[in-house]
């Protein structure tokens, strides 16, 4: 009974994030993501330095590469949904925005994947230490007399699937949001492992 709740619970999650996205790519204006991009790419500099400029030109050149012709082409077709005795105006400049705000959306993400790549280099040798730790952590108490805490184990679950979540929110979000949130992050994922790690049970 508990399971097949959740499964629903789920399933309604699941629909309520794709409505809200569709929602949000039907009604959000351009101006808006490009002014998310702009204000990380500031954030990203102070951190980066010329660094930023590696990472933004990377992440254009993937799209560029991959999909600037398609885009072009939808574009094109919104246009031509204006001309002519039958065109709407009004209709193809809101076709052309949904492609515009498409085309900067998926840059949006694009460009935080890069920046998460680049914060994964120092936080995969910090999840291996974290693992590792757990694990002798956990070695450890099979000789001694300290009980395993379940409590902790599935805290460790849920801090991690909570960073998961958060990860893709942040990837997810077309609007400014802090160029911390991606380390600290991370962070949470190497503690999590950790904690589910060294709070497995001792007869696994």
């Amino acid at each position: 009974m508990a399971e097949n709740r959740s499964s629903v619970l789920s399933t309604l999650l699941a629909i309520g994030v794709f409505l809200i996205i569709v929602a949000t790519w039907v009604f959000i204006p351009p101006a808006l993501i490009r002014n998310a991009w702009m204000v990380e790419r500031s954030q990203v500099f102070l951190f980066a330095g010329q660094g930023e400029s590696l990472i933004f030109n990377q992440s254009m050149q993937g799209m560029q590469s991959s999909i600037a012709d398609d885009f072009d082409s939808y574009i094109r077709e919104a246009d031509a949904l204006g001309r002519g005795p039958l065109g709407n105006q009004g209709f193809s400049r809101w076709m052309r925005e949904r492609v515009e705000a498409s085309w900067l959306w998926i840059g949006l993400v694009a460009y935080r994947l890069h920046v998460l790549m680049g914060w994964l280099l120092p936080g995969s040798p910090l999840a291996i230490v974290a693992y590792l730790d757990g694990y002798y952590v956990r070695e450890i108490r099979k000789y001694s007399f300290v009980a395993q805490s379940p409590i902790r184990h599935k805290l460790g679950i849920r801090v991690l699937w909570s960073a998961v979540l958060g990860l893709v929110g942040w990837l997810l979000v077309p609007i400014p949001l802090p160029a911390l949130i991606a380390p600290v992050l991370t962070v949470c994922l190497a503690y999590a492992l950790w904690l589910w790690v060294s709070n497995l049970q001792k007869r696994l």
